[in-house]
């Protein structure tokens, strides 16, 4: 029973760890993809259907695809929360009480990352904001694991 858990830890563990190298390429590739369409991959210029190779590679673009949306609900999660977290402990760490410096420091760049994303869309556009925010994504699994 021990070895089962030893062994699934292990494995997810693994896949972790080439999430956190996918990830990333793949995020890159999206958005050169998207400002240069020219350099989209030719098995993807075909239907899924149209034969084997396009099936695997839309399956593939597909499942990466839905990893980075559920990273960017991740992402925008702490993004949107940072202010309201750092809000209601601002009176602690003001009164000199107990706080989490780790937590207070991630929530901090949470919400630098934030104010940076919205000074982003203010003076440049809408657009680039996003692909930022889509790089920030991305790069997710690696982020956070600094971060925290």
């Amino acid at each position: 029973m021990e070895s089962q858990s030893v062994l699934g830890a292990v494995r997810e563990s693994v896949i972790r760890r080439w999430l956190e190298v996918l990830l990333p390429v793949y995020t890159i590739g999206l958005v050169l993809v998207h400002l240069r369409p020219e350099y989209t991959p030719a098995v993807l210029t075909h239907g899924a259907l149209d034969s084997a190779e396009a099936f695997v590679g839309w399956a593939l673009a597909g499942a990466m695809f839905g990893i980075l949306v559920l990273w960017a609900l991740i992402v925008a999660f702490f993004l949107v929360y940072s202010p309201a977290y750092l809000a209601v402990r601002l009176p602690r760490v003001l009164s000199h009480g107990w706080v989490d410096r780790r937590e207070i420091g991630f929530y901090g760049l949470c919400f630098a990352m934030l104010c940076g994303l919205g000074a982003v869309a203010w003076w440049t556009s809408f657009g680039t904001a996003v692909l930022g925010f889509v790089l920030l994504a991305g790069c997710g699994p690696i982020l956070w694991r600094q971060f925290v």
